[in-house]
């Protein structure tokens, strides 16, 4: 890869000498052309061709000029002349002009040159012969040579972002100026190996341009288009800096993803045709999709339905997301931008907070409150207490520190100490305000024969929890190199490196930055007498100051390009990418953190690396000027390799030794229920996985008019991750388009409809699964070989292989509409879509214990999702000097579990798995209720075995049952017991409606952009002032006055009867404590202005710009917690343990050169 990159640059400068030869300086007058010609041929290096008495009928040249280019310079010589010329790579042909010649194909060639907006030329513009299959670009200057047959042909001249123009061969001029297009239609858009137009396209999907989301300073483009495409939930869970926060999905949930983490549904990232490693690294914590420079992007497109995706087969099922990043302008100046922008973050809002003496006072009342159940063996029945004499009184826990392994007294301890009684809000010292610094600078160009750009980036963002930084330092480059005629070759590489200060273990990120577990005091312990293992959580400012951590990552992705023009309309591709991924992390925490004083040092490298290698092979045929063909096929090897190393060492001999090093000790001691164990003190874990994923693949696009439209692709997988019955598996697609708006009798009646288009597609498309062994069952490690144990057995709960585990498979449906009327001004988008999703995989349960395994991973059930989506876009405002777009997304999805692997509900007791046949698969679980226990002759009973009558009992415990003021649990089973087997369906957590809205406003010099998310419908539970009631540590996360409690009969009140024991209802989830929630984000709102042209050009730079933007600036909402947006979209829980999302305030420049 060195070599390359070096011959590559020797190859480049070379091409930049040659160019620089063929800029002429030419002044003569009245000479010979001959004499012209060979002074040409100095400067130039183009060798002339003609026969040798051929000028003597030449006229004389005059000519004057300065830096000109060859062509023009030619053109101007030759003007007049009865002789013209062709250009053949290296030679020029002289050969005379016949009289017949506007007959003759070969003797008519029109030459001209194509502009843009203020006349600059724009290169590589298309020009092409309606009808037929002959076409052209412009050079570097805009100009451009094509031979036509005769002069009824027409040109068609097109560049993406502008208005296609025809103009007729017979013209007398083809000085061609080209209008910036004001609908995007005829746009070139990418598309899965390939490009279209938005004209010709039948797929559902959507586009983001990098104007959109540009002055935002971001550590991961995925945040970054929140709201701006519909059908597309982007919701951001963490705001840790470089973190794994942000779920992704699109149209839905459609996997059980009990293999792997559902809540992010994982669409397929390719950036610039490659499809990338994009997933939160479990060693630092670390996202990959920070590592891609959102500064570099040019535009994103979301691929929704199966027409579009299919094509890349078993990792299309959640979606694909193509990224294409900047790549060299054709400006002969060439262009280098910098742009910088600092900023300061800092949380939105704190919880209310109780301490001091008031959360101490409360916590003792509802100690003294605490009444635990027992059974009186005189009268031989179930009692309450009701004096401090009878047996296992409440407050048993209360006076004796570790009574019956239950809490201490730190509430009584604390009252009697002033100290502790303090009313300081110690958030500020977890929190702070932080900065934010992003810097870029990007060159891009072009020469004659190669075109580049160079993006350098640098993003530090300080966490507002403490301790949570990250840094990150890219490099991306794209050289495209064109030696030969016919010949493109590409590079692209990226290179990254960050560094995270904070990982999600070990005490990282979801301990150090969570809400609940702030004390009361973060300098000391929070009471006098702290529980068994306390010290860690009681201590977390000593942990963010003492605990050393360092998450380093490092990352190279480059692919190699070749593609050969072989005949007209049939080109030849084939491209090699590399993508490699190493991350590190150590970790030291010292030995006054541990409960048995010893010092703990982890260390642990993980590396990804994928090598894909893709060909391809496209024709393209126009037919009688009406009928389009297009046709693909190619086939891809990719090989993916993962490997692991760490270990953890205690025990270290200093707390300044921070990584383990020989003569740390191996075994040691440890102390419980008085009795002294050895145990091993260094542990070490290595792994290594390898799979291969083969396929063939092709694509049909067919149009008639550019109005009848049909697409059809397939794709052929082979994986070796799956069963030896199931390796390979097809996904097909076919799609239809109608531009109905081009019919006659639309225009005739319609004349406000500019263009509209009916689509329908349907196809297949499939997921795998991420661990690479599993259809051959996993093996067990039994550590005693030597006593007659076998050293590696079946594992006996996943230990059973089975060979026919296969793909899950998805089959979508779409019809959708689009529609611009009124001058492109409105343009509607709407799609309906159904996705049912089979082979569904999961852990089923084995039947009986005769087999010796408990599990087995099958394909069982099936799941549904049905939705519908729209996007609204209006100019309000199009005219000189001021623009105001705005643009609204809605969407709504229903998602529903069709079917299990026995036709029932999944309710696993040993895991968090809970399934509802016929309800969504994001679902909210917990008890109903009937209200409180008004008196003892309410509580319910029945009869245990021994016939004695026994109070119902909330929770796990039977001897804590129901009192006066508890909570009034429904047993939803019958069984006489409340536990985790009478939890019910009590809501989606997926929002009902949800969307964006963007709007652009330019004025003169000025501009305003605004992006704003909402969510309508979503169920949530907050936990967070629950727990703070039933927990002995402080502080209280509410307002005590503001919190009403059951104290007498007939009480309607929002918690039970006050007392500390957690099976009370404080922190169950119950049905009437589910708040359905809705909330609206201003989400960006930047104010930018550009210096003034006529200042600009005196500075001699092509652009200044100034801007002020916010990020997470508010939130409208009615919900009760913090940030309904942090709340998981899994379970619907707040359970105060999520990143804050920061508030961010960025001043920036950026400069154009």
């Amino acid at each position: 890869m060195k070599l390359v990159c070096v011959f590559l640059l020797i190859f480049c400068f070379q091409l930049k000498a040659k160019v620089a030869a063929q800029l002429i300086d030419l002044k003569t007058k009245n000479a010979p052309l001959e004499r012209v010609l060979q002074e040409i041929r100095k400067q130039s290096n183009y060798t002339f061709f003609y026969k040798s008495d051929q000028l003597t009928k030449a006229n004389p040249v005059t000519i004057d000029v300065q830096a000109a280019s060859l062509i023009s310079v030619l053109d101007k010589c030759f003007q007049g002349q009865p002789f013209t010329y062709v250009v053949e790579d290296q030679m020029i042909l002289i050969k005379p002009v016949k009289k017949n010649s506007k007959t003759n194909a070969e003797d008519i060639i029109i030459k001209g040159v194509v502009t843009g907006e203020n006349r600059k030329p724009l290169a590589e513009a298309s020009v092409i012969i309606k009808g037929s299959n002959k076409a052209t670009k412009t050079n570097l200057h805009g100009e451009f040579s094509i031979s036509v047959t005769n002069t009824q042909a027409v040109l068609v001249i097109s560049y993406i972002g502008y208005q296609k123009r025809e103009i007729p061969a017979s013209a007398s001029s083809f000085n061609i100026q080209l209008k910036i297009a004001t609908t995007d239609l005829d746009e070139a858009i990418v598309v899965a190996y390939g490009s279209s137009s938005k004209r010709q396209d039948v797929g559902a999907r959507s586009i983001v341009t990098a104007k959109e989301f540009e002055g935002i300073p971001s550590a991961s483009i995925a945040t970054l288009l929140q709201g701006r495409v519909a059908g597309m939930d982007v919701t951001t869970n963490s705001g840790s800096p470089g973190g794994g926060g942000t779920a992704i999905t699109i149209r839905g949930y459609n996997s059980l993803g009990v293999e792997q983490a559902r809540r992010f549904s994982n669409p397929l990232w390719v950036i610039d045709g490659v499809p990338m490693n994009t997933f939160s690294s479990p060693v630092t914590g670390t996202n990959l999709l920070a590592d891609i420079n959102p500064d570099m992007i040019e535009s994103v497109q979301v691929l929704k339905d199966a027409s579009a995706a299919s094509i890349y087969g078993s990792r299309a099922a959640n979606g694909v997301i193509l990224v294409t990043t900047k790549k060299g302008t054709k400006d002969n100046k060439g262009q280098f931008n910098v742009n910088i922008s600092s900023s300061l973050s800092l949380l939105p809002r704190f919880p209310d907070v109780t301490i001091g003496k008031a959360e101490r006072d409360f916590h003792i009342k509802s100690v003294r409150n605490q009444l635990v159940g027992y059974y009186d063996y005189e009268n031989k029945k179930y009692s309450i207490p009701t004096s401090y004499n009878d047996p296992n009184p409440g407050l048993d826990g209360f006076w004796q520190p570790n009574y019956n392994g239950g809490f201490s007294s730190p509430q009584l301890q604390d009252s009697l100490n002033t100290y502790y009684n303090n009313s300081t809000n110690w958030f500020p010292v977890y929190y702070q305000t932080a900065k934010v610094t992003n810097g870029n600078v990007q060159a891009f160009g072009s020469m004659d024969k190669i075109s580049y750009g160079i993006g350098l980036g640098l993003y530090n963002e300080e966490g507002v929890s403490r301790g949570s930084d990250f840094t990150r330092v890219n490099l991306l480059s794209n050289f495209t190199v064109s030696p030969v005629k016919n010949l493109d070759l590409t590079l692209r590489i990226n290179l990254t490196g960050t560094d995270r200060s904070k990982s999600v273990k070990d005490g990282g990120l979801n301990r150090g930055s969570a809400i609940e577990t702030v004390p009361g005091d973060p300098l000391e312990l929070s009471s006098t007498v702290p529980g068994p293992g306390s010290a860690f959580y009681d201590t977390k400012l000593a942990s963010l100051r003492y605990v050393d951590e360092k998450n380093r990552g490092n990352r190279l992705t480059s692919n190699f390009d070749l593609k050969y023009h072989l005949l007209p309309g049939l080109d030849v591709s084939s491209n090699v990418s590399y993508d490699y991924s190493l991350q590190k992390r150590n970790y030291y925490a010292p030995s006054f953190l541990d409960v048995n004083n010893r010092g703990r040092s982890t260390g642990e490298v993980e590396s990804n690396s994928q090598i894909l290698n893709e060909n391809l092979l496209t024709y393209s045929l126009n037919i009688r000027k009406n009928h389009n063909l297009k046709v693909l096929a190619g086939f891809s090897s990719q090989y993916d390799r993962y490997e692991y190393n760490g270990g953890t060492a205690m025990g270290s001999p200093s707390d300044l030794i921070f990584y383990s090093r020989p003569g740390f000790p191996l075994l040691g001691t440890q102390t419980a229920f008085g009795t002294t164990t050895t145990t091993a003190l260094q542990t070490f874990t290595s792994d290594m996985q390898e799979k291969v994923l083969n396929s063939l693949f092709g694509r049909l696009e067919y149009n008639f008019k550019e109005k009848y439209i049909f697409n059809m692709s397939f794709r052929r997988d082979g994986s070796s991750v799956f069963g030896k019955n199931n390796k390979f598996a097809y996904f097909p697609s076919v799609a239809a388009g109608w531009s109905f708006a081009e019919e006659r009798f639309v225009k005739d009646n319609l004349p406000f409809l500019n263009f509209g288009k009916l689509r329908a597609s349907w196809g297949k498309s499939g997921l795998t699964f991420s661990q690479t062994y599993l259809a051959l069952g996993l093996l067990d490690n039994t550590p005693y070989p030597y006593t007659g144990q076998a050293g590696i057995s079946p594992h006996y709960i996943d230990g059973l292989l089975n060979p026919d585990l296969s793909w899950e498979k998805t089959s979508q449906m779409d019809l959708g509409i689009d529609l611009e009327m009124f001058d492109n001004r409105l343009s509607i988008t709407s799609d309906y879509y159904y996705r049912k999703t089979t082979d569904l995989l999961y852990n089923s349960v084995l039947p009986g214990d005769y087999s010796g395994y408990v599990t087995q991973w099958r394909n069982m059930g099936a799941i549904s999702n049905e939705g519908i989506e729209l996007m609204v876009k209006y100019a309000l405002i199009r005219k000189k000097g001021m623009t105001w777009n705005i643009s609204v997304n809605a969407a709504r999805n229903w998602n529903l579990l069709l079917d299990t692997y026995n036709n029932r509900d999944l309710y696993r007791t040993d895991s968090r798995d809970y399934f509802v046949i016929g309800k969504s698969l994001s679902g909210i679980y917990g008890y109903k209720t009937k209200g409180f226990v008004e008196n003892q002759n309410q509580v319910p009973v029945y009869f245990n075995v021994n016939g004695d009558l026994v109070p119902l009992a909330p929770q796990y415990d039977t001897g804590n049952f129901y009192k006066s003021g508890d909570i009034n649990y429904e047993d939803t089973n019958g069984d006489g017991v409340i536990n985790s087997n009478d939890r019910v369906y009590l809501g989606s957590t997926l929002p009902k409606i949800y969307g964006g809205l963007v709007n652009e406003f330019r004025w003169k010099s000025f501009e305003l952009n605004l992006s704003m998310v909402y969510s309508i419908g979503r169920k949530m539970f907050n936990a967070v002032p629950g727990a703070s009631i039933a927990s002995s540590q402080s502080p209280l996360l509410f307002n005590p006055n503001h919190v009403t409690f059951w104290t007498v009969p007939g009480n309607n009140t929002k918690y039970p009867r006050l007392q500390i024991s957690n099976s009370s209802g404080f922190t169950d989830v119950l049905d009437r404590n589910i708040e359905t929630v809705n909330y609206i984000k201003l989400k960006t709102l930047t104010l930018g202005y550009s210096l003034p042209e006529s200042f600009v050009k005196r500075i001699k730079v092509s652009g200044v710009k100034f801007y002020a933007s916010g990020e997470n600036i508010f939130t409208i909402t009615n919900y009760s917690g913090l940030d309904p947006e942090v709340v998981s979209i899994e379970t619907g829980i707040d359970n105060g343990k999520q990143y804050g999302i920061p508030r961010k305030l960025t001043l920036g420049l950026t400069v154009k050169l």
